[in-house]
């Protein structure tokens, strides 16, 4: 019983508070105010039917960027660069593999080595030093 009192409580209390919200708003629509927290309507886009309605539309915008941006040109003096593409198109690739990049160079360098290695050794007896000095001159072209 006593939970079904406190909700009568409120209840009336509730009751109460709206009977006076509707006095307020009969009280300002009768004295011709509006109720200025009240927001304004603006139709942007929709066009109403009814004549109560129209003074809420709003003015169509035109845009005309060509003649905008041909006005700027004309009063920096400066050139218009309308490039938007980026400078370069594949840079998040080189990024990405760049350690792959790195570690296949340093393979291929020592695989170099190895290879030069293996033909100062087989050409030992005959002429290796001009061997040797056209193979240095052969790696340091292509490192380079």
């Amino acid at each position: 019983q006593d939970h079904r009192c406190c909700k009568m409580e409120e209840a009336e209390a509730r009751a109460q508070r709206l009977k006076e919200m509707k006095e307020r708003a009969k009280r300002s629509r009768e004295e011709g105010g509006t109720d200025n927290g009240a927001p304004k309507i603006k139709f942007r886009n929709y066009q109403p039917k009814t004549e109560d309605f129209k003074e809420a539309v709003m003015p169509k915008v035109k845009l005309t960027t060509e003649e905008e941006v041909a006005k700027l040109a004309e009063s920096s003096n400066a050139e218009v660069q309308l490039d938007v593409a980026p400078k370069k198109a594949n840079w998040d690739l080189k990024r990405d593999i760049q350690k792959k990049l790195d570690k296949l160079e340093r393979r291929t360098q020592q695989a170099i080595v190895e290879i030069i290695k293996d033909k100062v050794a087989d050409g030992a007896g005959d002429d290796s030093e001009a061997q040797g000095k056209m193979l240095a001159a052969a790696v340091s072209g292509k490192s380079a």
